[in-house]
Formats: structure tokens, sequence, C-alpha cells
């Protein structure tokens, strides 16, 4: 299940083995902290237990999982870090534990980095803790503004999220020192976010793209100077930008596909997907083709000393720009 189901879930039943993944940390632990606080465990000392995966073996954790409570509902235990290198005898014991698990026994296994040692085991409930939907997370900003009595637009709530990716982690973060600069004008405005949150590298490179879609070469051009390229950092500006165009020429040739679909096949989020819309809208398959390659092609001329980055890079949006205009 999603992250932003498992409120409800959890209403519904405790379960007694969860996988916590995915790539937001911030959901990651804020999904541990609801499973706990579902557990009510109020003798933590007997009752809540966090095992190291990296240095327990799996006996070790399912006898563990196997002892009953000391006068509580529940008994947790939040395994982190389980090392995935385990033998097939061991999966085999914590498949079969699984499959019968103790019923006052909550078994957590915390691994963000990934799921793919867990798949196909039954008795488990996996919650995907990567990237949400933004609206949720306007949510969440909504009410974090209210709980402070700040007040702000949707323009402004919006233009966070964006500049931080829908990365919660990084939202929670910069929010907080956002209220606390506006407790006493009591309002968060679009240019307080503007001023004082950098912009995520991946967005950055959306927004140049953008420019360069709707023509507006001046900003383009401004942008591109905004990003100060050093040696040895410009693969940091044309590898995204690379990917942008790859991802912009794949969806051109797959219009019948849905924003999901698209987004599943890429291995990228949603909204990737609906803000290369406008660049989809502007290059026809055949120039966005001939874009790619042509970045292709800067990108050998930088590595073998043949031109400077910020140079090649500055060539590379001028040409996109004229091939728009072709």
């Amino acid at each position: 299940m999603k992250y932003t189901e498992l409120k409800s879930k959890l209403k519904e039943k405790l379960q007694n083995a969860y996988l916590i993944f995915g790539d937001d940390r911030y959901l990651c632990f804020d999904a541990l902290k609801k499973i706990e606080d579902s557990a009510g465990i109020t003798i933590k000392d007997m009752n809540s237990v966090v095992v190291s995966g990296e240095s327990s073996s799996i006996r070790e954790i399912v006898d563990s999982a196997n002892i009953y409570p000391f006068g509580d509902n529940y008994r947790l235990i939040v395994v982190k870090n389980l090392e995935q290198s385990k033998s097939k005898q061991d999966k085999e014991i914590l498949k079969k534990y699984l499959s019968s698990p103790l019923s006052s026994t909550i078994l957590v296994f915390f691994s963000p980095e990934g799921a793919d040692y867990f798949k196909g085991m039954n008795g488990i409930e996996f919650v995907d803790c990567n990237k949400i939907d933004a609206k949720f997370i306007s949510a969440f900003i909504k009410n974090q503004l209210i709980k402070n009595d700040i007040s702000s637009s949707d323009e402004a709530i919006d233009t966070l999220i964006t500049f931080c990716a829908n990365d919660m982690t990084r939202i929670t973060n910069e929010l907080e020192k956002l209220m606390a600069y506006s407790l006493d004008s009591k309002k968060l405005l679009t240019e307080d976010i503007k001023n004082f949150v950098i912009e995520d590298r991946e967005y950055q490179i959306y927004e140049l793209a953008e420019f360069i879609a709707k023509g507006e070469s001046w900003k383009a051009m401004d942008l591109i100077d905004s990003f100060a390229v050093k040696s040895g950092s410009g693969f940091l500006i044309l590898s995204p930008l690379f990917n942008n165009y790859r991802r912009a020429l794949y969806i051109s040739i797959n219009k019948d596909k849905t924003s999901a679909e698209l987004a599943n096949l890429l291995g990228v989020k949603e909204f990737a997907i609906k803000m290369m819309k406008k660049q989809v809208e502007v290059f026809s398959p055949k120039k966005l083709k001939q874009i790619v390659d042509m970045i292709a092609e800067y990108d050998k001329k930088i590595k073998v000393g043949e031109m400077k980055e910020n140079i090649a890079i500055k060539t590379i949006v001028l040409n996109i720009l004229n091939i728009r205009g072709n």
C-alpha cells in the first residue's frame, strides 16, 4: 500500500508484519511512528525492540518475534538494515514465520533502500514511502501553517513543493525555517520561498526546459548563468538535461499511454511527466531525437577535452532554441 493509505489501514487493523521502504526518508520514519503509535505500547523497555539486521541473524529475529509481550497487547520489533545476503535457509525461516506469525507481535522491517529481498513473501504488508502526490503534501503544509497561525497562498505552497521536488524530508526542513521567519508577519509569501529555498537541481532542469519550450531565450540563458558552472560540475547539468529530453522523446512517441504508465516505465514520478507536457507539445519526435543526439555529441566533446563545459552547455541551449524555431 501507499504511505497515504497507511493511516486509514491502521485504524482498520494492525498487521503482524510490515516492510517500510521508499526514497523519502521523512515518510519512512513517519510510517514507522504511525505503526508504533497504533501498537499503543506502554512498557517500551520490555515490548519495543530495535534490532540491527546487520548483526542479528534471521533466526535471532524470529526468536525475538516469538516472545509474548509483558503487560501490553503487542510486542513491537523493528528490524533496521536487514542484511540482504542471507542464505536461502534463512529466507525460508523468515517465510515460515510470516506464514504463521505470533498474533501479539508486530514485526517491522525498516528498509528504505529497497524491497527486493522481500518480494514473493506472503504475510507482510508493504508500505511504499516513495515521494507522494503534491495534493497530499499541500494538505500537510496547510495544516502545519494553520497550527502556527500563518496564512499563505496556493501559489506559495506549490512553489515550495516544486522547489523541493516533492521531497517531504526537504519540505519539512524548509518549512520549519520558513515558519520561524514568518512568525511576526503571520504570512508566508511566494517571494519568501524564492528568496530562502534553494531550488532542487531536477526542478531547475525542468524550469530550463520550460523556458526553452516557451521560446524565452533570455530566461533560459540567465538560468544557465545562475548555475555558475565550474570545472567538473557541468555534468550535474548535462546529464539531467540529456535525461529530460530523452524522456520527452519517449513520451512523444508513446502518447497513447497515461501519465501513470509513463512514469512507471521511465522510473520517475508522475509530476515529472506532467512537467514535460509543454515540451512534448512544442517539439516533434523528430526534433526531440535531434536534441538528444546533439546533447550526446557535446557530451563526448567535453569528455575528450574539445570543449569547455560552460561553453558546451550554453551552446547546447542555443542549439535547442534554434531547433525549436525550425
